[in-house]
């Protein structure tokens, strides 16, 4: 994102912003980390990609949304948060859950999370998300769910932008 604050950009450069963000890579450090990991490593690469995913997601997220509806910081850290994200949306007109991909988010976020303070146990949000993930188990197969998930988190992140530049100014 650029240096200036929302509150000092024109509406046609936030536009314009919003526009060039469409143009976002959100796989960029997860694709390194893949390349980084070598055939040995296969697993605990994708395990770590996902977060990458994860944290490049959520950060262009709510960069885009706080430029889009000129959110405050207490706006911007509650945005982290399902439910908060879901409420402050719905205030500015914006359905989350109807956006493509909503439920994706959230379980790439719940998968970040049990990565990296569960030991990649499957929690019970978890169960059978994918046909080989079960409650209690270790969470397998890394590679299957980065690659459904890769492309479902962009699909995702594209719809946001859309919904959020449909509705700037309005």
């Amino acid at each position: 994102m650029t240096d200036q604050s929302p509150a000092t950009l024109s509406d046609i450069e936030i536009l314009d912003i919003l526009q060039s963000m469409k143009n976002d890579v959100l796989n960029e450090e997860a694709k390194e980390t893949i390349r980084q990991g070598g055939k040995a490593g296969r697993q605990e690469a994708h395990k770590q990609a996902l977060v990458a995913l994860h944290q490049s997601f959520e950060a262009k997220f709510v960069e885009a949304v706080a430029l889009a509806l000129n959110l405050n910081e207490a706006q911007i850290k509650k945005i982290r948060y399902k439910k908060d994200r879901i409420r402050i949306l719905k205030a500015r007109g914006i359905d989350y859950l109807a956006i493509d991909g909503a439920e994706t988010a959230f379980v790439l976020a719940q998968i970040a999370q049990a990565i990296v303070h569960e030991d990649a146990i499957v929690t019970h949000d978890l169960h059978n998300i994918f046909p080989f993930w079960k409650e209690g188990w270790p969470m397998v197969q890394f590679d299957n769910a980065y690659k459904i998930l890769e492309d479902d988190i962009r699909i995702h992140y594209q719809a946001v932008l859309d919904e959020l530049i449909s509705k700037f100014g309005k």
